[in-house]
């Protein structure tokens, strides 16, 4: 196993860390590949039924598999100390264009602790399906902001945004394909829209460290739960 190396970041310092690894960012190109060549096949003028066929590349197997990494459980070992790897949420779609489908939506700043309330080791592990520069749609982040620990804000069913909204020194996240970008669950971030042709597709997973003896004591609670829509049959 190839270990993954720091591109940008200090966890502990900034609230986030950028890691690389060739034989991961491969897979992802090979995720990146097959949306191209058989879900946005599948588009149509429909946006719900766009929106519902992007939602499905989080149920990949590749996608998955991908998420379940010897290489990724390696870097949550060596670079954040997390002893028992648990993933505590599912893995998320973040679509961001112009376009119909995604209308240019995205979350103002926000942070990811309230959505989770899960270890005090907790970590979100975001990668995207292509290149992300500092132009068009992306990710904006606020480094330093996770030492302030939660910020005054309302949790809305979208997640926890901030009263503060005009924040300075944010940085534009700059990614490869594949690279994952470890995120503390208080750093400050938002979706960055664009105007510009073209999309971004890029998917999150949350994890939490099982050893959590602070989680122990709370019964290892989480602010997911499993839900079943029992009408779905019936569309």
């Amino acid at each position: 196993m190839q270990s993954m190396r720091i591109v940008d970041g200090n966890f502990k310092r900034l609230g986030y860390v950028v890691l690389a690894c060739e034989p991961v960012q491969a897979r992802m190109r090979a995720i990146k590949a097959r949306f191209e060549q058989r879900f946005l096949g599948q588009f149509s003028t429909d946006p719900v039924r766009n929106r519902n066929i992007v939602k499905l590349l989080a149920e990949d197997i590749g996608v998955k598999r991908f998420f379940c990494s010897e290489e990724l459980v390696g870097a949550l070992h060596a670079h954040l100390g997390i002893a028992e790897p648990v993933q505590t949420g599912p893995i998320v779609t973040h679509y961001t264009a112009s376009d119909l489908t995604g209308n240019n939506y995205g979350l103002p700043y926000h942070q990811d602790w309230p959505s989770m309330g899960t270890s005090s080791k907790g970590v979100i592990a975001w990668t995207s399906i292509g290149d992300i520069g500092r132009k068009g749609p992306g990710l904006r982040i606020v480094p330093g902001s996770q030492s302030r620990g939660l910020w005054p804000g309302k949790q809305t069913d979208a997640g926890y945004v901030l009263d503060d909204q005009d924040i300075a020194n944010a940085l534009d996240v700059e990614v490869e394909a594949g690279q994952i970008l470890l995120m503390s669950p208080y750093l400050v971030h938002k979706t960055r829209t664009s105007a510009q042709a073209g999309w971004k597709l890029s998917l999150s997973c949350r994890f939490d460290d099982f050893a959590c003896e602070a989680w122990n004591r709370r019964n290892f609670v989480s602010a997911y739960k499993t839900a079943v829509d029992r009408n779905t049959y019936l569309v």
